[in-house]
């Protein structure tokens, strides 16, 4: 597929990794918050934790490295041109921000000893990725709502000029762009 640079849109492929990796955190993330809290199970000396909890976390972590990757790969064009060009910035910085937040608190319950520490990290750890795939479907939805307007608009033929200097901070985002010319 060859990839339009005309939009910030994300190349299909890309698109899918990002809702698999936000998928697989989330199921991985809630069913382990789930059978840590309410998990339980009896064992010789009392209750003890669920035994699916070490493997939880683990498949928890190594999605969370390759969401990091995927997400970094969208920021020389997905992010900067969808910034320059002023589309679904709110919707785009709540999902950054979201995901820094998620990384931040997850390196800190990694590494974070102290009890008060960590039970405060963890609540917002869960508190904040919980609201993960809102905020992805938010922008989502933004973002297919924003491309439609743009067509009614071209379609109509009403367009936004926007200045030389603009396309050639976009043309300079990226290798990419170098022998393509962007157009509103």
């Amino acid at each position: 597929m060859k990839h339009d640079f005309k939009e910030p849109r994300l190349a299909r492929w890309h698109e899918w990794l990002i809702y698999a990796s936000i998928a697989l955190l989330t199921v991985s993330g809630l069913a382990w918050l789930l059978l840590d809290r309410f998990g339980q199970v009896d064992g010789d000396f009392g209750p003890e934790p669920h035994p699916a909890l070490p493997w939880l976390l683990m498949v928890h972590g190594l999605a969370a490295y390759a969401f990091l990757v995927i997400a970094a790969a969208l920021f020389p064009l997905h992010v900067r041109f969808g910034w320059i060009k002023r589309r679904n910035r709110w919707s785009g910085a709540t999902l950054l921000t979201v995901s820094f937040v998620l990384a931040a608190t997850g390196l800190a319950l990694y590494y974070a000893t102290a009890e008060g520490l960590r039970a405060a990290t963890s609540f917002a750890h869960w508190a904040v990725g919980i609201c993960m795939p809102l905020a992805l479907i938010i922008h989502v939805i933004r973002g297919k709502a924003s491309r439609a307007e743009r067509r009614r608009q071209l379609a109509n033929g009403v367009t936004k000029d926007e200045p030389d200097a603009l396309r050639k901070q976009v043309a300079d985002a990226s290798p990419a762009f170098r022998d393509r010319r962007i157009s509103a």
